[in-house]
């Protein structure tokens, strides 16, 4: 088995992708499909992938599907050499500290966690949140998932102070943030690694480190060209790219489909199944799901508009 190099403020960057949850018509994990979809990643560059997001629904999750989600990510993502973030989300300290044990025992290369979301936390709730998940580590790094379904932004000081407190805390997810959000968090804790979605020519040069991306899952080839472009300071190569993915978004998701009702684990199940991996269109009850109408929309609009950027056709960026 391919050895995973310990995750660290110092080096955890890149492009890391979310796992989507393939169900059964019952609503139970559909574990064969799940095994091809994380085996998906194999050679195509990602830094990374995760479990426990929007994406891969872990809202839906009872006890012991999480716990086989986890360990099948987790055997065959190290399989494959490439290391993982298991989602330990929950609502109480206690049920988020229960999560990282199941992780840790199969072996996570990180936790990632979002505040506590049903009441909105104080300053002194989250950072003894923060704290009391970073004792129960175990060694094993934490990035925090910092989104606006936890009601509530950590402004830089605040952030600096739990960077300096919790050695386990290694870098965030946080795509709401703007440029210039980044750069005051970064001037508390530049060592922390902060990470957007597809947004890399806008993120990387105030300091960001890669993104979270869920277009990874349609083309992972062209996401991750997008990336190293941007590492490598190529942002004028970069652009088109980037251009192409942002108008996707507001011509797509912004408001055609949005405003239909579809939230993101509906999206990115489109985006996936779109790249030729089935995962199924079928989200948890009570949430709907996209329908092969909206799959033929997606599909029929990078047709119509960057038909150099569908998977199978796609060259590659310039070396």
């Amino acid at each position: 088995m391919p050895k995973i190099t310990k995750l660290t403020r110092k080096n955890l960057h890149g492009v890391w992708c979310a796992l989507l949850t393939p169900w059964t018509d019952r609503d139970e994990l559909d574990a064969k499909r799940y095994v091809k979809e994380v085996r998906a990643y194999k050679g195509t560059g990602v830094n990374g992938i995760y479990t426990g997001g929007t994406t891969g629904e872990f809202y839906a999750q009872d006890d012991a599907t999480y716990e086989r989600i986890t360990k099948i990510t987790c055997d065959e993502a190290h399989a494959i050499g490439v290391p993982v973030q298991i989602g330990c989300s929950a609502l109480s300290t206690r049920t988020t500290i229960g999560r990282m044990k199941v992780a840790h025992k199969a072996g996570a290369d990180a936790y990632q966690i979002a505040i506590p979301f049903w009441l909105t936390l104080l300053d002194d709730e989250l950072t003894r949140f923060v704290r009391e998940i970073g004792d129960a580590a175990q060694g094993t790094p934490i990035i925090l998932y910092l989104t606006g379904r936890s009601k509530r932004k950590i402004a830089a000081p605040l952030f600096g102070e739990i960077a300096a407190k919790v050695p386990a805390f290694i870098g965030t997810k946080d795509t709401g943030a703007t440029p210039d959000e980044v750069k005051a968090m970064l001037a508390v804790a530049p060592d922390i690694a902060i990470f957007g979605g597809e947004d890399f020519c806008t993120r990387m040069p105030v300091g960001g480190r890669g993104g979270y991306c869920s277009v990874s899952g349609f083309n992972t080839r062209l996401v991750v060209d997008l990336y190293r472009l941007c590492a490598a300071g190529r942002y004028s190569e970069a652009r088109p790219i980037h251009d192409a993915i942002q108008r996707m978004h507001k011509e797509v998701w912004h408001p055609p489909y949005i405003d239909e009702g579809f939230m993101d684990s509906a999206l990115d199940r489109v985006q996936r199944t779109a790249g030729g991996v089935d995962v199924g269109l079928r989200c948890q009850s009570p949430y709907r799901s996209c329908s092969e109408k909206h799959l033929r929309g997606y599909l029929k609009w990078w047709k119509a508009n960057y038909p150099q950027y569908m998977p199978g056709k796609y060259k590659g960026a310039t070396a």
